[in-house]
Protein backbone atom coordinates (compact mmCIF):
# COMPACT_ATOMS: atom_id res chain seq x y z
CA UNK A 1 0.00 0.00 0.00
CA UNK A 2 1.40 3.38 -1.01
CA UNK A 3 2.11 6.05 1.59
CA UNK A 4 -0.41 8.44 0.01
CA UNK A 5 -3.19 5.87 0.12
CA UNK A 6 -2.42 5.10 3.75
CA UNK A 7 -2.60 8.81 4.56
CA UNK A 8 -5.94 9.10 2.78
CA UNK A 9 -7.43 6.05 4.53
CA UNK A 10 -6.06 7.16 7.88
CA UNK A 11 -7.49 10.66 7.54
CA UNK A 12 -10.83 9.26 6.44
CA UNK A 13 -10.97 6.93 9.45
CA UNK A 14 -9.99 9.81 11.77
CA UNK A 15 -12.74 12.03 10.32
CA UNK A 16 -15.32 9.28 10.83
CA UNK A 17 -14.16 8.78 14.42
CA UNK A 18 -14.37 12.53 15.12
CA UNK A 19 -17.91 12.60 13.75
CA UNK A 20 -18.91 9.73 16.04
CA UNK A 21 -17.18 11.16 19.11
CA UNK A 22 -18.34 14.77 18.71
CA UNK A 23 -20.15 15.88 21.85
CA UNK A 24 -19.78 12.45 23.47
CA UNK A 25 -16.27 12.64 24.90
CA UNK A 26 -16.25 11.98 28.65
CA UNK A 27 -14.92 14.27 31.33
CA UNK A 28 -12.11 13.34 33.65
CA UNK A 29 -14.44 12.67 36.59
CA UNK A 30 -16.54 10.25 34.55
CA UNK A 31 -13.46 8.29 33.50
CA UNK A 32 -12.16 8.15 37.09
CA UNK A 33 -15.49 6.81 38.33
CA UNK A 34 -15.44 4.10 35.69
CA UNK A 35 -11.86 3.12 36.58
CA UNK A 36 -12.58 3.11 40.32
CA UNK A 37 -15.31 0.51 39.90
CA UNK A 38 -13.20 -2.06 38.09
CA UNK A 39 -13.39 -5.74 39.00
CA UNK A 40 -9.94 -7.01 39.99
CA UNK A 41 -10.76 -10.63 39.09
CA UNK A 42 -11.66 -9.77 35.51
CA UNK A 43 -8.56 -7.58 35.24
CA UNK A 44 -6.46 -10.58 36.25
CA UNK A 45 -8.19 -12.64 33.57
CA UNK A 46 -7.40 -9.93 31.00
CA UNK A 47 -3.70 -9.89 31.91
CA UNK A 48 -3.54 -13.69 31.81
CA UNK A 49 -5.26 -13.79 28.41
CA UNK A 50 -2.79 -11.30 26.93
CA UNK A 51 0.18 -13.22 28.33
CA UNK A 52 -1.22 -16.44 26.85
CA UNK A 53 -1.72 -14.69 23.51
CA UNK A 54 1.94 -13.70 23.37
CA UNK A 55 3.03 -17.18 24.44
CA UNK A 56 0.83 -18.71 21.74
CA UNK A 57 2.48 -16.64 19.01
CA UNK A 58 5.85 -17.73 20.40
CA UNK A 59 4.71 -21.34 20.06
CA UNK A 60 3.72 -20.63 16.44
CA UNK A 61 7.24 -19.41 15.66
CA UNK A 62 8.74 -22.32 17.58
CA UNK A 63 6.63 -24.85 15.69
CA UNK A 64 7.67 -23.44 12.32
CA UNK A 65 11.33 -23.60 13.32
CA UNK A 66 10.87 -27.16 14.57
CA UNK A 67 9.34 -28.22 11.24
CA UNK A 68 12.45 -26.77 9.59
CA UNK A 69 14.74 -28.73 11.90
CA UNK A 70 15.74 -26.11 14.50
CA UNK A 71 14.72 -26.51 18.13
CA UNK A 72 14.30 -23.38 20.22
CA UNK A 73 13.51 -23.52 23.97
CA UNK A 74 10.08 -22.13 24.77
CA UNK A 75 11.36 -19.48 27.25
CA UNK A 76 13.76 -18.19 24.59
CA UNK A 77 10.97 -18.10 21.99
CA UNK A 78 8.68 -16.20 24.38
CA UNK A 79 11.42 -13.69 25.24
CA UNK A 80 12.18 -13.19 21.55
CA UNK A 81 8.48 -12.62 20.81
CA UNK A 82 8.23 -9.91 23.45
CA UNK A 83 11.49 -8.30 22.34
CA UNK A 84 10.57 -8.19 18.65
CA UNK A 85 7.15 -6.72 19.53
CA UNK A 86 8.83 -3.96 21.56
CA UNK A 87 11.21 -3.13 18.71
CA UNK A 88 8.40 -3.14 16.16
CA UNK A 89 5.98 -0.99 18.18
CA UNK A 90 8.29 1.64 19.63
CA UNK A 91 10.87 2.57 16.99
CA UNK A 92 10.61 4.35 13.63
CA UNK A 93 10.69 1.72 10.88
CA UNK A 94 10.11 -0.73 13.72
CA UNK A 95 8.78 -3.64 11.61
CA UNK A 96 11.90 -3.61 9.45
CA UNK A 97 14.18 -3.38 12.48
CA UNK A 98 12.31 -6.20 14.21
CA UNK A 99 12.85 -8.48 11.19
CA UNK A 100 16.57 -7.75 11.29
CA UNK A 101 16.62 -8.36 15.04
CA UNK A 102 14.79 -11.69 14.80
CA UNK A 103 17.01 -12.79 11.93
CA UNK A 104 20.13 -12.12 13.98
CA UNK A 105 18.77 -13.83 17.10
CA UNK A 106 17.56 -16.94 15.29
CA UNK A 107 20.81 -17.13 13.33
CA UNK A 108 22.70 -17.31 16.62
CA UNK A 109 20.48 -20.22 17.63
CA UNK A 110 21.54 -22.18 14.57
CA UNK A 111 18.75 -21.44 12.11
CA UNK A 112 19.81 -20.84 8.52
CA UNK A 113 18.68 -17.82 6.53
CA UNK A 114 16.25 -19.79 4.32
CA UNK A 115 14.58 -21.23 7.43
CA UNK A 116 14.41 -17.80 9.10
CA UNK A 117 12.90 -16.25 5.97
CA UNK A 118 10.36 -19.05 5.67
CA UNK A 119 9.46 -18.75 9.36
CA UNK A 120 8.86 -15.01 9.14
CA UNK A 121 6.86 -15.30 5.92
CA UNK A 122 4.71 -18.23 7.03
CA UNK A 123 4.04 -16.77 10.49
CA UNK A 124 2.82 -13.63 8.74
CA UNK A 125 0.69 -15.65 6.33
CA UNK A 126 -0.97 -17.71 9.09
CA UNK A 127 -1.48 -14.64 11.28
CA UNK A 128 -2.94 -12.51 8.47
CA UNK A 129 -5.19 -15.29 7.17
CA UNK A 130 -6.65 -16.06 10.60
CA UNK A 131 -7.16 -12.36 11.33
CA UNK A 132 -9.07 -12.21 8.05
CA UNK A 133 -11.34 -14.94 9.39
CA UNK A 134 -12.09 -12.89 12.51
CA UNK A 135 -12.59 -9.79 10.37
CA UNK A 136 -15.08 -11.59 8.14
CA UNK A 137 -16.96 -12.91 11.17
CA UNK A 138 -17.06 -9.38 12.63
CA UNK A 139 -18.49 -7.93 9.42
CA UNK A 140 -21.06 -10.70 9.08
CA UNK A 141 -22.13 -10.33 12.71
CA UNK A 142 -22.96 -6.64 12.29
CA UNK A 143 -26.31 -6.09 10.54
CA UNK A 144 -25.08 -2.81 9.03
CA UNK A 145 -22.25 -4.54 7.14
CA UNK A 146 -23.65 -8.04 6.62
CA UNK A 147 -25.50 -7.35 3.38
CA UNK A 148 -22.57 -5.47 1.82
CA UNK A 149 -20.19 -8.32 2.64
CA UNK A 150 -22.48 -11.01 1.26
CA UNK A 151 -23.08 -9.10 -1.97
CA UNK A 152 -19.44 -8.20 -2.51
CA UNK A 153 -17.90 -11.52 -1.45
CA UNK A 154 -18.76 -13.51 -4.58
CA UNK A 155 -17.20 -11.18 -7.21
CA UNK A 156 -14.23 -10.39 -4.95
CA UNK A 157 -13.45 -14.07 -4.41
CA UNK A 158 -13.86 -14.82 -8.11
CA UNK A 159 -11.56 -11.97 -9.16
CA UNK A 160 -9.00 -12.92 -6.50
CA UNK A 161 -8.96 -16.56 -7.58
CA UNK A 162 -8.56 -15.56 -11.24
CA UNK A 163 -5.69 -13.19 -10.45
CA UNK A 164 -3.89 -15.83 -8.39
CA UNK A 165 -4.36 -18.45 -11.09
CA UNK A 166 -3.35 -16.23 -14.00
CA UNK A 167 -0.83 -13.87 -12.50
CA UNK A 168 1.10 -15.91 -9.94
CA UNK A 169 3.22 -17.83 -12.49
CA UNK A 170 3.82 -14.60 -14.40
CA UNK A 171 4.81 -12.83 -11.18
CA UNK A 172 7.26 -15.58 -10.25
CA UNK A 173 8.75 -15.45 -13.73
CA UNK A 174 9.12 -11.67 -13.48
CA UNK A 175 10.88 -11.97 -10.12
CA UNK A 176 13.20 -14.64 -11.53
CA UNK A 177 14.17 -12.44 -14.47
CA UNK A 178 14.53 -9.18 -12.54
CA UNK A 179 16.19 -10.52 -9.40
CA UNK A 180 17.56 -14.05 -9.63
CA UNK A 181 19.04 -13.76 -6.12
CA UNK A 182 15.64 -12.91 -4.59
CA UNK A 183 14.00 -15.74 -6.51
CA UNK A 184 16.58 -18.21 -5.21
CA UNK A 185 16.05 -16.96 -1.65
CA UNK A 186 12.30 -17.50 -1.96
CA UNK A 187 12.83 -20.94 -3.44
CA UNK A 188 15.22 -21.88 -0.64
CA UNK A 189 12.74 -20.60 1.94
CA UNK A 190 10.02 -22.74 0.39
CA UNK A 191 12.27 -25.78 0.62
CA UNK A 192 13.23 -24.98 4.23
CA UNK A 193 9.76 -25.56 5.68
CA UNK A 194 7.36 -28.13 4.31
CA UNK A 195 4.66 -28.61 6.94
CA UNK A 196 2.64 -31.80 6.88
CA UNK A 197 -1.11 -31.93 7.30
CA UNK A 198 -0.90 -32.21 11.09
CA UNK A 199 1.55 -29.32 11.24
CA UNK A 200 -0.81 -27.11 9.23
CA UNK A 201 -3.64 -27.89 11.65
CA UNK A 202 -1.47 -27.04 14.65
CA UNK A 203 -0.14 -23.85 13.05
CA UNK A 204 -3.64 -22.68 12.11
CA UNK A 205 -4.90 -23.45 15.61
CA UNK A 206 -2.05 -21.50 17.20
CA UNK A 207 -2.64 -18.51 14.92
CA UNK A 208 -6.38 -18.52 15.69
CA UNK A 209 -5.69 -18.87 19.42
CA UNK A 210 -3.29 -15.93 19.31
CA UNK A 211 -6.02 -13.59 18.05
CA UNK A 212 -8.78 -15.19 20.13
CA UNK A 213 -6.85 -14.70 23.38
CA UNK A 214 -6.16 -11.06 22.52
CA UNK A 215 -9.88 -10.56 21.88
CA UNK A 216 -10.58 -12.34 25.17
CA UNK A 217 -8.36 -9.79 26.89
CA UNK A 218 -10.54 -7.00 25.51
CA UNK A 219 -13.69 -8.85 26.54
CA UNK A 220 -12.34 -9.35 30.07
CA UNK A 221 -11.56 -5.64 30.33
CA UNK A 222 -15.15 -4.86 29.32
CA UNK A 223 -16.38 -7.26 32.01
CA UNK A 224 -14.05 -5.64 34.56
CA UNK A 225 -15.60 -2.26 33.76
CA UNK A 226 -19.10 -3.71 34.25
CA UNK A 227 -20.05 -3.01 30.64
CA UNK A 228 -22.81 -5.12 29.15
CA UNK A 229 -21.94 -5.32 25.48
CA UNK A 230 -22.41 -8.07 22.93
CA UNK A 231 -19.50 -10.24 21.77
CA UNK A 232 -20.11 -9.16 18.17
CA UNK A 233 -19.53 -5.52 19.17
CA UNK A 234 -16.33 -6.43 21.02
CA UNK A 235 -15.10 -8.33 17.97
CA UNK A 236 -16.05 -5.51 15.59
CA UNK A 237 -14.32 -2.92 17.78
CA UNK A 238 -11.22 -5.11 18.02
CA UNK A 239 -11.00 -5.58 14.26
CA UNK A 240 -11.57 -1.87 13.65
CA UNK A 241 -8.80 -0.95 16.10
CA UNK A 242 -6.33 -3.38 14.55
CA UNK A 243 -7.07 -2.15 11.02
CA UNK A 244 -6.68 1.45 12.18
CA UNK A 245 -3.31 0.57 13.73
CA UNK A 246 -2.18 -0.96 10.42
CA UNK A 247 -3.14 2.21 8.53
CA UNK A 248 -1.47 4.46 11.09
CA UNK A 249 1.88 6.03 10.29
CA UNK A 250 3.08 5.89 13.90
CA UNK A 251 4.63 2.86 15.64
CA UNK A 252 2.05 0.57 17.20
CA UNK A 253 -0.84 2.66 15.85
CA UNK A 254 -0.55 4.80 18.97
CA UNK A 255 -3.54 7.13 19.23
CA UNK A 256 -5.28 5.85 16.12
CA UNK A 257 -6.14 2.45 17.60
CA UNK A 258 -7.51 4.07 20.73
CA UNK A 259 -9.73 6.43 18.74
CA UNK A 260 -11.03 3.64 16.51
CA UNK A 261 -11.85 1.35 19.42
CA UNK A 262 -13.47 4.12 21.46
CA UNK A 263 -15.56 5.35 18.53
CA UNK A 264 -16.84 1.83 17.86
CA UNK A 265 -17.91 1.29 21.45
CA UNK A 266 -19.53 4.71 21.81
CA UNK A 267 -21.40 4.19 18.54
CA UNK A 268 -22.66 0.90 19.99
CA UNK A 269 -24.20 2.75 22.94
CA UNK A 270 -21.47 2.54 25.57
CA UNK A 271 -21.12 5.62 27.76
CA UNK A 272 -18.13 7.84 27.17
CA UNK A 273 -16.58 7.19 30.58
CA UNK A 274 -16.91 3.41 30.30
CA UNK A 275 -15.54 3.42 26.74
CA UNK A 276 -12.55 5.52 27.78
CA UNK A 277 -11.83 3.23 30.74
CA UNK A 278 -12.04 0.11 28.58
CA UNK A 279 -9.81 1.54 25.85
CA UNK A 280 -7.21 2.87 28.29
CA UNK A 281 -7.00 -0.37 30.27
CA UNK A 282 -6.95 -2.61 27.21
CA UNK A 283 -4.14 -0.61 25.63
CA UNK A 284 -2.31 -0.49 28.97
CA UNK A 285 -2.34 -4.29 29.10
CA UNK A 286 -1.95 -5.19 25.42
CA UNK A 287 0.42 -2.39 24.34
CA UNK A 288 2.24 -0.64 27.17
CA UNK A 289 2.74 -3.66 29.45
CA UNK A 290 3.92 -5.76 26.49
CA UNK A 291 6.23 -2.91 25.47
CA UNK A 292 7.86 -2.76 28.91
CA UNK A 293 8.14 -6.55 29.12
CA UNK A 294 9.55 -6.61 25.58
CA UNK A 295 12.38 -4.20 26.31
CA UNK A 296 13.15 -6.13 29.51
CA UNK A 297 13.31 -9.32 27.41
CA UNK A 298 15.54 -7.49 24.92
CA UNK A 299 17.96 -6.72 27.76
CA UNK A 300 17.90 -10.31 28.98
CA UNK A 301 18.75 -11.57 25.49
CA UNK A 302 21.96 -9.50 25.44
CA UNK A 303 24.98 -11.73 26.01
CA UNK A 304 26.63 -9.37 28.48
CA UNK A 305 23.52 -9.12 30.63
CA UNK A 306 22.99 -12.89 30.67
CA UNK A 307 26.62 -13.42 31.64
CA UNK A 308 26.34 -10.97 34.53
CA UNK A 309 23.10 -12.58 35.69
CA UNK A 310 24.81 -15.98 35.59
CA UNK A 311 27.68 -14.69 37.71
CA UNK A 312 25.22 -13.07 40.13
CA UNK A 313 23.25 -16.31 40.41
CA UNK A 314 26.43 -18.30 41.07
CA UNK A 315 27.48 -15.86 43.79
CA UNK A 316 24.03 -15.95 45.36
CA UNK A 317 24.16 -19.74 45.45
CA UNK A 318 27.59 -19.61 47.08
CA UNK A 319 26.31 -17.22 49.74
CA UNK A 320 23.30 -19.44 50.46
CA UNK A 321 25.53 -22.49 50.84
CA UNK A 322 27.82 -20.55 53.18
CA UNK A 323 24.85 -19.51 55.30
CA UNK A 324 23.66 -23.13 55.38
CA UNK A 325 27.05 -24.29 56.58
CA UNK A 326 27.23 -21.52 59.19
CA UNK A 327 23.86 -22.60 60.55
CA UNK A 328 24.83 -26.29 60.70
CA UNK A 329 25.10 -26.38 64.53
CA UNK A 330 21.50 -25.21 64.72
CA UNK A 331 20.24 -28.24 62.80
CA UNK A 332 20.35 -30.38 65.93
CA UNK A 333 18.20 -27.85 67.77
CA UNK A 334 15.45 -28.13 65.17
CA UNK A 335 15.82 -31.85 64.51
CA UNK A 336 17.30 -31.58 60.99
CA UNK A 337 20.10 -34.10 61.47
CA UNK A 338 19.98 -35.67 58.03
CA UNK A 339 21.01 -32.85 55.73
CA UNK A 340 22.46 -33.99 52.39
CA UNK A 341 26.23 -34.26 52.58
CA UNK A 342 26.76 -31.88 49.64
CA UNK A 343 24.83 -29.16 51.49
CA UNK A 344 26.32 -29.79 54.91
CA UNK A 345 29.86 -29.81 53.54
CA UNK A 346 29.99 -27.87 50.28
Amino acid sequence: MSRGLRWALGLGAAALAVAVLRGRLPGGDEVLRAVAGLDATWLTVAVAAEAMSMATFARLIRRLLAVGGTRVPLPRAVALTYARTAVSNSLPAGPVLSIAYVTRQLGRLGAGKPLITATLVLSGVYSTATFGVFGLVALLAEPATRTVVLVASVPVLAIGAALVRLRLPALLGWVRRRSPATFEQLRAAREAIRPAGRDRVVLTTLALANWALDIACLGAVCAAAGVEIGPQTILFGYVAAKLAAVLALVPGGLGVAEIGLGATFIAAGMSGGAAAAVVLLYRLISFWAVLVAGWFAWLLLLDGVRARLGVAGHRLGTVLLWITKAMEPCTYLYGYRDLPREISHP
